[in-house]
């Protein structure tokens, strides 16, 4: 029941940033550097792609790696339980990349379309990831700039 209700709380989120109608393309904050600014439009990317293919495997794969472990175990059953939730979805308009700001390991995207449309990510390990929950993630003042 706390797996479906994690991956609910995703498709929450991803829905919510997805059910945007985005007009402008990527964007950067001068703190940010090319190679995140590049991984996160990416990830944004990978996400569009695998929401609009109702692509369970790839959804898994581009969650946060210790999040999937803690909530599913392991990759195969966070594919069977995040499939039927993709398929209830329905078609998701695709998300732009308006603005990125990254401290630390946590990058605040800003959607085009919208003022204060935004979500968080994750670095884990040097990889960008989509995070399990947005409600658990906190921007630590004092991370800023660790990278790792």
């Amino acid at each position: 029941m706390l797996r479906k209700a994690a991956i609910c709380a995703l498709m929450a989120t991803t829905l919510t940033c997805t059910a945007l109608v985005a007009a402008g393309c990527g964007g950067s904050d001068d703190s940010t550097s090319e190679e995140d600014n590049q991984a996160i439009t990416d990830l944004v990317s990978k996400l569009n792609q695998a929401t609009r293919d109702k692509d369970a495997s790839e959804f898994c794969l581009i969650m946060q790696p210790s999040a999937v472990d803690e909530t599913f175990h392991d990759i195969d059953r966070c594919v069977s339980e995040t499939k039927p939730i993709l398929q209830a979805a329905g078609k998701q308009p695709v998300l732009k990349v308006e603005s990125i700001e990254v401290n630390g390991d946590i990058a605040t995207v800003t959607f085009a379309g919208s003022s204060g449309n935004e979500a968080k990510f994750v670095r884990e390990d040097g990889q960008w990831y989509v995070p399990l929950s947005q409600s658990e993630i906190t921007t630590n003042p004092d991370s800023a700039g660790n990278g790792g």
